[in-house]
């Protein structure tokens, strides 16, 4: 039994224990406390802010990234209190937060100025001014996820573009009230190393902001136009010939859309293929090959196109309606190196979902010319689906798989036949 006068003995041992842990915390190397840091939550890591100075000015050093999206209500508030302690951050996934408020990104723009990746996907209360406080504060952006953002306008985007110039990935899908001529104009005179834009259905774009767009910024490698009903042949066909690196583009429910732009991708891609096996000094066996009728005349119906008997196939993948980044079918990695390779070649993903004004010539056309365009349910990156008159149209596995069946059939065939004379 412990007696009344053992109990400042036990407390003064006690306390004593913990004057040595906490003087062993404070001896913890920044590098050391990152490190673990690293292998826990994003919502640990914002708690651990409070623990004491010392913490405080580790992770305000040595945190690159973090997350909210795990916040409910309060997350404006978290952000406001904690961004002073997050100086170096270069990467925030604030994705889904709908209860995110100006405020909110007016603290990202006082305090971090070194943020290069933000995501505020979903972010419906936001508005211009949240827009201005990035212009402001976060000049280095290179990638911003603004799908869903109702709320901004193209005033705000015009001055965004005017100061995060060096942006590479943006992401305006449902921006209807940004997505404007004049956004995109704004956009190819200040921003022309942007690589991957997805414009999904920002119904008031014409052919006159995406021809802006294209002769700006010819580096583009991802292009979603869905649900851009206005835009016409005119849009493809300056991209086919502008955008020499595009992997990656949707045109869902662009119904202007006609046989003139399909071929005038399929006549395009002809040289480009020819100079990128030359540079590579071989001549691929799995590279399509096209007629040499095929050079002139896009709308030319009675032209025959021509497939190689052997096919080359890739990981490819197609733009979805919310985010043309998300590809299905590439992981993260692969989109990533899509993006980063400057001699990528080729279509990978196309969609056509909707495009009921194309004729199947035209788009077997564009499949014989990009390889890595599949119908096949294994890989799908030629998306045709609401197209009945597409129905026809098979990549080359779906040719060569019918190819196999009808061997195997022929070869049992064949057996039967001399088991039969035997007997």
């Amino acid at each position: 039994m412990i007696q009344a006068t053992d109990c400042p003995e036990v407390v003064d041992e006690a306390g004593g224990v913990l004057e040595k842990v906490e003087e062993r915390w404070h001896e913890l190397p920044p590098e050391l406390l990152v490190q673990i840091l690293a292998l826990v939550d994003h919502r640990t890591v914002v708690v651990a802010t409070g623990v004491c100075s010392s913490w405080r000015q580790s992770i305000s050093t040595g945190i690159h990234e973090l997350s909210f999206s795990w916040c409910g209500r309060s997350v404006s508030k978290l952000v406001q209190s904690v961004a002073p302690h997050f100086l170096s951050l270069q990467s925030c996934n604030l994705r889904r937060c709908m209860y995110l408020v100006d405020p909110a990104i007016e603290a990202i723009g006082a305090h971090w100025h070194d943020l290069r990746t933000l995501d505020l996907s979903s972010g419906t209360r936001l508005t211009d001014a949240s827009l201005y406080d990035l212009a402001r504060g976060c000049t280095l952006l290179e990638k911003l996820d603004l799908s869903g953002c109702v709320g901004i306008t193209e005033a705000g985007l015009v001055v965004l573009a005017e100061c995060c110039k060096n942006l590479r990935h943006l992401n305006l899908c449902g921006c209807d009230n940004a997505g404007s001529d004049t956004a995109l104009v704004a956009l190819a005179q200040h921003c022309r190393s942007l690589q991957s834009l997805n414009l999904g259905w920002c119904e008031h774009i014409t052919d006159i902001g995406v021809t802006a767009l294209v002769i700006g910024c010819s580096d583009l490698r991802v292009l979603d136009l869905c649900g851009c009903h206005l835009i016409t042949d005119q849009s493809v066909i300056v991209l086919s010939e502008k955008c020499h690196c595009l992997r990656v583009l949707g045109l869902h429910c662009c119904r202007n859309i006609t046989d003139a732009a399909m071929y005038s991708l399929v006549t395009n891609s002809k040289w480009r293929t020819q100079s990128h096996l030359r540079r590579n000094g071989v001549n691929k066996p799995g590279a399509k090959s096209l007629n040499n009728s095929s050079r002139n005349n896009y709308g030319a119906s009675h032209r025959s196109y021509t497939r190689s008997s052997t096919g080359s196939c890739s990981s490819s993948g197609s733009t979805c309606s919310t985010d043309a980044s998300r590809l299905p079918a590439l992981s993260k990695g692969g989109f990533d190196t899509l993006l980063g390779e400057a001699g990528g070649h080729g279509l990978v993903s196309l969609n056509l979902s909707g495009c009921t004004a194309l004729s199947a010539r035209a788009v077997q056309a564009v499949c014989d010319a990009f390889p890595e365009l599949h119908t096949c349910p294994e890989r799908t990156s030629l998306i045709i689906s609401g197209c009945l008159n597409l129905t026809s149209v098979h990549c080359i596995c779906v040719v060569e798989a019918r190819r196999e069946r009808s061997s195997r059939a022929a070869l049992k065939a064949a057996q039967a036949f001399n088991l039969r004379n035997r007997h």
